[in-house]
C-alpha cells in the first residue's frame, strides 16, 4: 500500500478517474474515465459519482448521486481509498493486492461421501503457494473450494475476514482462476482472445485504445507479446507452444489486475524449461502483491525453490476416510525434512522427498504429526483470525457490463470463431445445395407436372417436398447448435463466474446461428424453387423455413446445455428429429392419428411448420384458375378444423421461445452460484 496526501486550499474540484485528464489519476481496470468528482465548497465537502461502471464507495456504501463528506469520511474507487482528514487535507492510499485467504475447518461432501475434511490454512498476500498431494487426493476439489466454484459443506472460506461465498459478487473480478482445461478459443489470435476478454471484464467505456495498452502490457510481463497475432491453435493442432498456452490463460486473468490468482496444474505437460519459465513469472506477480494457489505435481528443485508455502493433502488408497490438510508450512527445505524425519536429506534435499516420505506412513500418523508441530502453530494457528486491510475495490458487488453490450461482443466473437474455423462451415453450408439436389432430383419432374393423370401425384410431390424442406430447415438448426455450448463449456463457465449475463449469451449464440440457418434456407429454397413446382412466394416460404430453423436452433441450443460432452450432445440430435419426422401430419394427418399420438402431434413444431407451407401452397393454387377446387392441405389438414397461416407462424415462435426458455433455465440451473 502506497499513502500520498493531497493538500486543497479553498474552494476546489478534483475529477476522478482512469485517463490522465483527470485531477487525481487512478490507473487501475475497475475505474471508468471520469469516475467521480471530489468538490470543496465554502469548507464543505462533497463527492459525486459520474455514471461510474463499479461504483464510489462512501463509508461501504454505494454514491448513487452526490454525497456530503464529514472528517473522517472514506472513498472506496477501484483499488484505492481517498480519506478526508482535515478541512484541507486528504489521503490517498493504494492498494495492489493486499488479500488474505483463510480456511477455517473445510470439509467437502459429494453425496454421502466425505471428500475432505478439517483443512484450515491461511494464505497471506505476495505469498506463492502450492497444493500437493497424490492423485486423488482431492488437491482440485480444495483448490475450487478456496476459489468459490463449490461451496465447502461445513467450514468457511474467508476473504479479508469476509465470507466468499456469502459475499462472492463482491470478489468475483478479483478472483482469477486458471483451470487445467484452456478457457481459450483455439482458432482466435492471442490478441483476439483477450480483446473479448477485456470487454468482458472492463468497465463500458474503456476504449479500444486502453485495452491495446493493457494487453500489450499484460503480454509483456508474461514475455509472449511476440505470439500476440498469433492463433492460439489446440492441444490438437498445435500453433503456439503449451507453454505459451499456459501463459495466454494467465494474461487472460491479468486483465482485470486479481489480487487473487489460483492456477490448476499450471505445469503440467510442460518442459523442464517452460514449467520453470512460467513459475518464475508467477513468482514476480506474487512480489506484486497478489496471493497464488497453484496445484503442482512433480515440481523441479529450481521450481520448488521459488515456493513461500506448501500444503500437501493425502488420503490413504485403501481407505474410505477423506482426504486430510497434513502439512502447511514453508516449502524448501523445510517440508522435505518434514516428510523425511530421520533421514539424511543432503544440503540440496530433492522435494521428490514430500511425496515418497508422505507414502511411509498413512494419513492418521502425518496428520498426529502434523497437528503436534510448531510448523502448524506458526503457519495456521497464529494466522487464523487476523484480517488484512480491505481492499477498497471489493467493497461491493462490481456493475456488470449490459446485457446488449455483451451480446454484441459475443456475436462479433461468434462470426469471427465460424470465419477462422473454414472447414467446418464449408462443411455446414454444404448441406443446404446437397439436400436441394437431391430433393430436385426426387420430387422435380412430378412436381411439374401438368396433365390431368398427373395432377394428383404432381400435388403429393409438392406436398412431400415441403414437408421435406422444413424437415431439413430443422435439422440444419439443430445440427449447427448441438455443440455450441458444450464445446466451450470451459470458457463459458469462467465468464459466467466473472460476470456473463445468461440472456446476453444465448441471444448471441441464437443470433449468430439464426445467420447461419437463414443462409442454409436461402440456398435450399433458391435450387428447389428453380428446380420444382412451388406456387407459394419465395419470400413466404423462406419465412416459414426460417422458423423452422429458428426451432431447429432453439432445440440445438438446449442439447448442447443439457449435454455434458459434445459427442452425447451430437447422438441426441437424431433423437429430437426423428419426432418431427414421424409426428409431422405427412405419414399420418394429425386427425386420422389415435390418441395419445394425436395430441403428441400438437406438440412438435413440426406439425405447425407443415401446416402453414402446405396451406400457403394450397391458397396459392386455389387463386389459380387452371387449379380451381383443389386443396392440398385438405387431406391433412381439414378445412373445418385447420388454422391460419399467423396461428401457424404464432405457435412455432411460441415453441421457439419454450425451448429458449428452456435452454436459459438449464444453464442456471448449472451455476457455481445460482
Amino acid at each position: 500500500m502506497t499513502v500520498t496526501n493531497i493538500d486543497v486550499r479553498g474552494d476546489a474540484t478534483l475529477l476522478v478517474g482512469r485517463t490522465p485528464d483527470n485531477d487525481i489519476v487512478i490507473n487501475h481496470p475497475l475505474m471508468s474515465r471520469n469516475h467521480a468528482r471530489i468538490a470543496r465548497t465554502a469548507s464543505r465537502w462533497s463527492v459525486t459519482d459520474l455514471r461510474s461502471t463499479n461504483g464510489t464507495f462512501v463509508n461501504g456504501r454505494r454514491v448513487q448521486a452526490t454525497a456530503a463528506l464529514a472528517v473522517g469520511d472514506v472513498i472506496d474507487l477501484g483499488a484505492s481509498r481517498i480519506v478526508l482528514l482535515d478541512d484541507q487535507r486528504l489521503e490517498r492510499r493504494d492498494y495492489r493486492g493486499n488479500t488474505r485467504i483463510e480456511a477455517s475447518n473445510v470439509a467437502i461432501r459429494a453425496g454421502r461421501r466425505v471428500l475432505m475434511e478439517g483443512v484450515s490454512l491461511t494464505l497471506l498476500p505476495s505469498e506463492l503457494v502450492a497444493l500437493m498431494g497424490p492423485s486423488g487426493a482431492g488437491k482440485t476439489t480444495l483448490m475450487t473450494a478456496l476459489n468459490g466454484y463449490q461451496p465447502p459443506s461445513s467450514g468457511r472460506v474467508l476473504f479479508n475476514g469476509q465470507d466468499l461465498y456469502a459475499n462472492f459478487d463482491r470478489f468475483r473480478l478479483g478472483i482469477g482462476y486458471v483451470p487445467q482445461d484452456d478457457i481459450l478459443h483455439g482458432e482466435l489470435t492471442v490478441g483476439e482472445a483477450l480483446y473479448f476478454t477485456a470487454r468482458l471484464r472492463l468497465p463500458n467505456d474503456t476504449s479500444r485504445g486502453e485495452i491495446a495498452r493493457c494487453i500489450d502490457a499484460v503480454l509483456q510481463q508474461l514475455g509472449i507479446a511476440h505470439i500476440r497475432d498469433s492463433i492460439i491453435g489446440t492441444p490438437t493442432r498445435k500453433v503456439v507452444s503449451g507453454g505459451e498456452r499456459k501463459r495466454v490463460n494467465v494474461a487472460m486473468e491479468l486483465l482485470s489486475d486479481p489480487p487473487v490468482l489460483f492456477l490448476d496444474e499450471p505445469t503440467s505437460g510442460l518442459s523442464s524449461e517452460d514449467a520453470l519459465s512460467l513459475m518464475q513469472r508467477l513468482r514476480e506477480l506474487a512480489r506484486e502483491g497478489r496471493t497464488i494457489l497453484l496445484t503442482i505435481h512433480q515440481p523441479s528443485r529450481e521450481v520448488f525453490r521459488l515456493l513461500d508455502n506448501l500444503a500437501v493433502v493425502s488420503r490413504d488408497v485403501s481407505s474410505a476416510a477423506p482426504a486430510r490438510l497434513v502439512y502447511y508450512g514453508s516449502a524448501y527445505p523445510e517440508a522435505i525434512r518434514f516428510f523425511n524425519p530421520g533421514r539424511e536429506v543432503g544440503d540440496e534435499p530433492s522435494p521428490d522427498g514430500v511425496l515418497r516420505g508422505l507414502t511411509a506412513r498413512s494419513t492418521d500418523e502425518w496428520l498426529e504429526s502434523y497437528q503436534r508441530s510448531a510448523i502448524k502453530t506458526h503457519y495456521v494457528d497464529d494466522r487464523a483470525g487476523r484480517t488484512a486491510a480491505q481492499n477498497p475495490a471489493q467493497t461491493e458487488a462490481p456493475r456488470r457490463p449490459s446485457a446488449l453490450r455483451q451480446a454484441l461482443m459475443l456475436l462479433r466473437r461468434g462470426f469471427t470463431l465460424k470465419a477462422r474455423d473454414g472447414w467446418n462451415s464449408a462443411i455446414l453450408f454444404a448441406q443446404a445445395p446437397i439436400i436441394a439436389f437431391l430433393l430436385v432430383a426426387v420430387f422435380g419432374g412430378a412436381s411439374r407436372a401438368s396433365d390431368a393423370g398427373s395432377a394428383i401425384r404432381a400435388g403429393t410431390a409438392t406436398t412431400t417436398l415441403l414437408f421435406l424442406m422444413n424437415i431439413a430447415a430443422m435439422w440444419f438448426g439443430c445440427s449447427n447448435a448441438a455443440r455450441e455450448i458444450v464445446a466451450e463449456w470451459a470458457v463459458f463457465s469462467r465468464e459466467r463466474v466473472i460476470g456473463l449475463r445468461l440472456a446476453a449469451y444465448v441471444t448471441a449464440k441464437l443470433g449468430l446461428l439464426s445467420v447461419l440457418g437463414l443462409a442454409q434456407c436461402l440456398l435450399l429454397l433458391t435450387i428447389v424453387h428453380h428446380g420444382c413446382r412451388i406456387d407459394t412466394s419465395a419470400t413466404h416460404l423462406l419465412l416459414c423455413l426460417f422458423l423452422s430453423t429458428l426451432i431447429g436452433t432453439s432445440l440445438g441450443l438446449l442439447i448442447s446445455a443439457v449435454a455434458r460432452s459434445s459427442e452425447v450432445a451430437i447422438s441426441l440430435v437424431p433423437l429430437a428429429i426423428l419426432p418431427m419426422v414421424v409426428l409431422g401430419g405427412m405419414m399420418q394427418p394429425p386427425h386420422a392419428m389415435e390418441q395419445p399420438a394425436r395430441t403428441l402431434a400438437q406438440l412438435v413444431p413440426s406439425r405447425w411448420a407443415f401446416e402453414l407451407a402446405i396451406g400457403l401452397e394450397a391458397k396459392q393454387r386455389l387463386a389459380r384458375a387452371d387449379h380451381a377446387g383443389t386443396d392440398l392441405a385438405e387431406p391433412y389438414f381439414p378445412t373445418a378444423g385447420r388454422s391460419s397461416a399467423s396461428a401457424d407462424a404464432t405457435v412455432l415462435l411460441t415453441n421457439a421461445v419454450v425451448l429458449l426458455a428452456g435452454t436459459l433455465a438449464v444453464l442456471r440451473s448449472r451455476d457455481v452460484h445460482p
